[in-house]
Parts: C-alpha cells; sequence; structure tokens
C-alpha cells in the first residue's frame, strides 16, 4: 500500500525495472511521466491507493502501417477487445472512446507528437455509459527524415482527481 508517496518516485522505480528489462521505450515514457508528477506534486492518497489503481496500461503505435498494439488493461479501458489490440488496431478504433468535447485537443497533440513534441495529454475515454479521466504519456521515434515511425505510450487512470459530473 502506498500513502501519501510521490508519483515521481514510483515512475522513477518503474523506469528502472522497465531498463533492466531492456524496454528502454516504457523507461523513456515513464522518466518523463516522472518528471511530470514531480512538477505538479502529484502524490497517491488515501488508505487503499497502489499504483496498480491508477496504472491502465501501454500501447504502441506503428504508425507507418496505422497499428496500434496494447495489453489488455488499455484495451479493456477503451473498449476494444484485447485480442483485438494484441493483433493491432487503426488509429481510428481508439479515437472512437475518447469524449467527443476532448477529440480535437487529443488529435491536435497526436499531430504534435508526430513532429517529435512530447504527447502529454488530459482526457476522458468513454466506454459503456462509463467516463474515465486518463493521463497519456507517449514520444515519438522518427527516422532520419524525421517522420514519426513509432509512438509508443503509458496511461494512467487520474479519474480519481478529476470531476465525473463533466459532459
Amino acid at each position: 500500500m502506498i500513502v501519501g508517496r510521490p508519483l515521481s518516485k514510483t515512475c522513477r522505480e518503474l523506469a528502472e525495472i522497465a531498463t533492466g528489462a531492456n524496454d528502454d521505450d516504457l523507461a523513456q515514457i515513464l522518466r518523463m511521466a516522472a518528471l511530470k508528477a514531480a512538477e505538479t506534486d502529484l502524490r497517491h492518497c488515501g488508505t487503499d491507493s497502489r499504483i496498480e489503481d491508477f496504472f491502465v496500461g501501454v500501447w504502441d503505435w506503428d504508425v507507418v502501417n496505422d497499428q496500434i498494439y496494447s495489453d489488455s488493461s488499455f484495451a479493456l479501458m477503451f473498449g476494444v477487445d484485447a485480442e483485438d489490440a494484441a493483433r493491432g488496431q487503426p488509429l481510428n478504433v481508439w479515437l472512437n472512446a475518447i469524449h467527443p468535447n476532448d477529440l480535437d485537443t487529443v488529435i491536435v497533440d497526436i499531430e504534435k507528437a508526430k513532429r517529435g513534441q512530447l504527447f502529454s495529454r488530459e482526457y476522458r475515454i468513454v466506454t459503456k455509459g462509463e467516463t474515465h479521466w486518463v493521463h497519456a504519456h507517449g514520444k515519438c521515434t522518427l527516422d532520419k527524415d524525421g517522420n514519426a515511425v513509432r509512438f509508443p505510450g503509458a496511461l494512467l487512470d487520474i479519474s480519481h482527481r478529476r470531476p465525473t459530473t463533466i459532459t
């Protein structure tokens, strides 16, 4: 159980584990998340808070072939079948779950990320009539000509700190 523990410390520790497992992309994303958490002094709070309660999952977008692969937890959050997610689905399948009021800004930030900027966005996902606030963090890998080829990232459920009544 983690109580009042800085999320930045947890992300740094997870980044070390990812580095040890030779998952450099995930390690980089977790280090970026640690920096963002340190800026906001985000902490786990409550008597039953655990990192598992906030971490949703990871994605890896093959930008060239427009196929996003994810783990089952990430797929569930977006209302996508886990087996379909493991085989890869086009971006539009995933965008369908994003709240209509957030969709345009998410798309703009995706385009910026495809030009090399860090993707770090809070937005709502609506699946099965439930709205969840999430924080997505990712960074594109660019080829020698500056074109996006891969876009891995991680997703945290931040519903606990955002209002759920906004539509």
